[in-house]
């Protein structure tokens, strides 16, 4: 069964932070008082796909819009290697990826600058995240778009070999 569900972050530099989800329609939504609203959506007719909370990783069947403006996100296919699973967004004034780093965590990025590290706890939806660079260097953008990727995309990928590790333990005697 698909849900909807709101919860409320509390960042360290931003404070509050809703998180709204609603997969049955595949979208998320960011937003608080120091922050600008951020909204990713699947788009209707979409093909979905259950593995990806928001329903797809095709950039053709997504919409994102940052601060009232349109956005351009860019998802890999999520497959075989760590760097498959990596979110490019672009947006007014700059360029974010989000890439995994580890098996939990991914990293993000504004204008190949660091910013942050993001894991999310699937089960319960509470979010770590450590800030790299000081309050100052970061913008309320970044926290916005960060804290939209994760719900809709996960944080962490396996790397390539383990991926092949973990296949290979599937297989029957």
């Amino acid at each position: 069964m698909r849900m909807t569900r709101t919860r409320v972050a509390d960042d360290a530099f931003f404070g509050e932070l809703e998180v709204h989800t609603d997969e049955e329609s595949g979208s998320v939504e960011v937003s608080g008082p120091e922050v600008p609203a951020v909204a990713i959506r699947r788009r209707p007719g979409a093909e979905v796909n259950q593995f990806v909370p928001i329903g797809s990783r095709r950039s053709a069947d997504l919409d994102m819009i940052v601060g009232g403006d349109p956005a351009t996100i860019l998802a890999g296919p999520g497959k075989w290697t760590r760097g498959s699973y990596q979110i490019r967004v672009a947006v007014k004034g700059g360029e974010y990826l989000f890439k995994p780093n580890s098996i939990a965590t991914t990293q993000l990025l504004r204008d190949g600058t660091k910013l942050a590290d993001f894991s999310m706890d699937d089960d319960e939806g509470d979010f770590i995240v450590h800030w790299i660079q000081t309050r100052e260097r970061v913008l309320s953008v970044d926290a916005a778009v960060g804290y939209a990727l994760p719900v809709a995309f996960r944080t962490g990928a396996l790397g390539f070999w383990s991926m092949l590790l973990r296949g290979a333990e599937a297989l029957p005697d």
